[in-house]
């Protein structure tokens, strides 16, 4: 037995002896600081260390998974090619997942997995094919497999959901919906590729400042998923997306369905939002009993569209 299997054995038997303490975990990112030029190098640095250990640590960049030997500050010694793969050469800034071995996928019959999932059953998410670059999740009770986190060009471009098109921010919902404190407001998203996500932004009404917004995603069975700092962000200038970045970006895989949410702290801002005969085909919910700054781990999914009370969104 190689050391790489055993190594491998030893954290998969300990994972699955601890699988009631840890529940259900997303995996960590960070990128890279700097560019790795060589494919014979053992040497890299990362954004940020937190959370990497030596010996303990696996990184998956580009297609190429990387064993943590060393750590000291941000600067990481590294078995390139770890499990059998390929290593490739890095540009500076490239996204890195990282994790506990047992936490990818060195090879499975499908190459991803598919059917009905539970999230809660899960003990890692992604589900990530370090042979393929392959990324699954587990989204609204099912598998839904995408592409790399370095795969198409869309991936790292604005979405927009709905899409305003060429109409005038000043010509949506008129002056914009003013909101209640204890409302949380969501609009669908129809994710049609997948989309590393920074966060949520959403287009703020004639009056922005004072308020505190907090922005939210749901998967399509209104499971938490991700959400920006619960200390909140005063609300942006008016008749402009207000960006809230996510504690940690997210890849969200498509196509897929997706809630995208705001929790507001007040009541002076107002907020854009789909009206009736305005791209009503979107399901929309106003989720009351809220306290702003508690983030419910699930919601109940509108199935309907309520006027003006799912904001204009965009996915950056």
């Amino acid at each position: 037995m190689t050391k790489k299997l055993s190594l491998a054995l030893s954290f998969l038997f300990a994972l699955i002896l601890a699988v009631p303490a840890f529940g259900q975990t997303y995996l960590s990112n960070t990128t890279l600081a700097a560019a790795v030029t060589t494919t014979a190098g053992t040497t890299i640095r990362v954004a940020s260390a937190t959370g990497i250990t030596a010996n303990t640590t696996l990184l998956f960049v580009d297609n190429e998974a990387m064993f943590v030997n060393a750590v000291s500050g941000t600067t990481l010694s590294v078995t390139r090619g770890y499990s059998g793969g390929r290593s490739v050469t890095h540009a500076s800034g490239a996204f890195v997942w990282f994790g506990p071995p047992p936490a990818f996928q060195f090879a499975t019959p499908a190459g991803y997995p598919s059917g009905s999932c539970t999230r809660s059953s899960l003990l890692y998410l992604p589900f990530i094919n370090t042979d393929t670059g392959a990324i699954s999740d587990c989204i609204g009770g099912v598998w839904v497999t995408g592409g790399s986190a370095t795969g198409s060009a869309g991936q790292f471009t604005v979405q927009y959901h709905p899409n305003p098109g060429a109409v005038l921010y000043t010509g949506i919902n008129t002056n914009g919906t003013t909101l209640a404190a204890t409302t949380m407001y969501c609009t669908e998203i129809d994710l049609q590729q997948s989309k590393l996500a920074t966060g949520l932004a959403f287009l703020l009404g004639t009056t922005g400042g004072t308020d505190k917004h907090i922005s939210v995603l749901y998967d399509a069975t209104g499971n938490l998923l991700a959400n920006s700092a619960t200390a909140g962000t005063t609300a942006g200038t008016a008749s402009t997306y207000e960006t809230l970045n996510f504690t940690s970006k997210y890849f969200m895989v498509g196509p897929a369905k997706y809630y995208g949410c705001l929790q507001t702290n007040g009541t002076t801002a107002t907020v854009r939002m789909l009206i009736t005969s305005v791209l009503d085909g979107y399901t929309t919910k106003g989720v009351t009993g809220q306290t702003f700054g508690t983030i419910p781990a699930t919601i109940t999914v509108p199935t309907t569209f309520t006027t003006a009370v799912g904001p204009y969104e965009q996915i950056y």
